[in-house]
């Protein structure tokens, strides 16, 4: 009785993870868990379990080719160091751009090159590191997309003039 409770459960957590995976956008094709042979143990279930994680994270290979093409994984991430424009071809990422001036009371822009995006794509940011000047005061003004790139507008509340040498990290998450 525990094992057929134990395989209804987790028949069930399966069926319902790749409904709530289609639904968001990336679970096309979540392998079946076979009828044949019953699980009448927990090691039958490893090679479709770990065929649905590496599912999630986007690697078709590991998969079993599940994972159809086109679908950024949600493991996706990327880091990039320098400055403006950084290439990060991912669904999200940390980029810090050093040596940007955002003068006071105005708006820099700071640009993320990445072959996933379209003008339709939806794409937040936050700044998660900032070495500007004291009495500066940045803050991310807008994300906008477009062909190609992801453009961050960081605007400075205060009169004063972040340095030259300024490092911004910015943090970012796009919709694909």
């Amino acid at each position: 009785m525990k094992t057929f409770l134990r395989n209804s459960l987790l028949a069930a957590g399966l069926f319902l993870g790749s409904i709530g995976g289609s639904m968001l956008g990336f679970g096309g094709g979540v392998p079946l868990v076979p009828s044949s042979p019953n699980f009448n143990e927990p090691s039958q279930l490893v090679a479709t379990l770990n065929a649905f994680v590496n599912q999630l994270n986007g690697n078709a290979a590991g998969a079993g080719g599940y994972a159809p093409a086109g679908v950024v994984s949600l493991g996706g991430f990327c880091t990039a160091s320098g400055a403006t424009p950084q290439t990060c071809n991912t669904q999200r990422g940390l980029v810090s751009f050093t040596g940007v001036t955002v003068a006071g009371v105005s708006t820099g822009n700071v640009v993320v090159n990445d072959s996933l995006i379209t003008a339709a794509n939806s794409c937040r940011a936050q700044i998660v590191a900032d070495n500007s000047a004291a009495a500066s005061f940045p803050y991310i003004r807008s994300v906008v997309t477009g062909s190609g790139t992801i453009t961050v507008a960081i605007s400075n509340a205060a009169a004063a003039t972040s340095t030259g040498s300024s490092t911004f990290g910015v943090l970012f998450n796009c919709e694909i």
